[in-house]
């Protein structure tokens, strides 16, 4: 820990355009080192704030139950738990320039008491039941329900706090909840596993949100909240494209948190994802994401037999894939690349030309 402590650099990051859309193993190995790098920097983040904490109010017992959880972890788990969006959540408040100290004391035993392992409903994004009726190894992400501080009370009031609220679910509601996201799962594992690998590093809890729009997506994450997706119910195969399109957003936020990409981040062009003037990180938010979206849409219109939803899809695909093209277009007019932006692009430019191909 103390040799973390030590560094908070972006030292160790992958080729960037290589996280931008999952085409091979490569790719999924180089997006798990980014969250590496990510985890260790909130790692760091989070154990400055709580030691200075534990110096200014040496009698709270919220400090010492940290580092007590922190020191029966291994690195490995520590860099886990640091990613966690109840702890993101809290390590975000805790820089905040009004923070309140004995606020952050109660936020802080909120946290630790709140127990992933406790959830009603979890989703296993390690691929479909093999014919002898096993999955391969690997952590379930919980539903969260929100019914208590060990459910994620206090994950879903800070998720919450935006124009969208999400649900707080009875067991039943969140095991249907996660049923509809298990069959989506299944079917990225079917369809491109690496999608679903990737999306297996990013994503680390499901919240469920109310106003449904019918096939329309409600959708959407948190930067401050790592690994928290909050998404209403559609049909799975659109559940499918929802879960690669905010894990995106989840390692797009991981890589603004450790580089700069563009010299001028203040400039503006117009996005035809939400046809509005926007900043040129959000233009990038919608870049990444749309790719890989639209390429799970892609991937899954091989397998399916409906005329009615082969028609939606490829309606769905020439749209998406116009869009890409305009952002490109309007992002090489107005942005500025660092060298690491430069190789992100990159990455942007060859993906929505392969789009364009297939």
């Amino acid at each position: 820990m103390k040799d973390l402590a030590s560094d908070r650099s972006a030292a160790g990051l992958p080729d960037l355009s290589l996280i931008v859309l999952a085409q091979d193993p490569e790719a999924v190995a180089a997006n798990e080192q980014l969250n590496r790098v990510v985890a260790r920097q909130y790692l760091v983040r989070t154990l400055r704030a709580v030691q200075k904490l534990s110096k200014e109010h040496p009698q709270d017992p919220a400090p010492a139950a940290v580092r007590d959880l922190l020191d029966s972890m291994d690195v490995d788990a520590a860099l886990r738990w640091a990613l966690r969006p109840e702890v993101t959540g809290w390590t975000w408040r805790s820089e905040a320039a009004t923070a309140d100290p004995a606020r952050l004391l109660r936020l802080l035993a909120d946290i630790t008491a709140y127990d992933p392992a406790a959830a009603a409903a979890s989703v296993r994004l390690d691929g479909p039941k093999t014919a002898a009726g096993r999955r391969s190894p690997g952590a379930p992400v919980p539903v969260i329900t929100g019914t208590g501080p060990d459910q994620g009370s206090l994950l879903l009031q800070w998720a919450s706090e935006g124009d969208e609220k999400a649900l707080r679910l009875d067991p039943a509601h969140a095991h249907a909840f996660a049923s509809r996201l298990q069959e989506a799962a299944d079917i990225l594992a079917a369809v491109w596993p690496e999608g679903l690998a990737m999306a297996a590093t990013d994503i680390r809890a499901f919240a469920a949100l109310g106003g449904h729009r019918g096939l329309q997506p409600l959708n959407f994450s948190v930067h401050g909240l790592r690994g928290l997706v909050l998404t209403s119910e559609r049909p799975a195969y659109m559940l499918a494209q929802t879960l690669v399109h905010e894990a995106t957003h989840q390692r797009f936020s991981g890589v603004l948190d450790c580089v700069s990409l563009v010299r001028n981040p203040k400039a503006t062009h117009y996005s035809p994802f939400v046809d509005a003037e926007r900043p040129l990180g959000h233009i990038l938010h919608g870049i990444l994401s749309f790719i890989n979206d639209t390429y799970a849409a892609r991937r899954y219109e091989s397998t399916e037999s409906d005329p009615v939803e082969l028609a939606r899809l490829e309606r769905y695909l020439l749209r998406k894939t116009g869009q890409l093209r305009t952002a490109e277009k309007n992002l090489l007019e107005a942005a500025e690349p660092t060298p690491a932006g430069e190789r992100l692009i990159a990455g942007c430019r060859e993906a929505i030309s392969r789009l364009n191909r297939e």
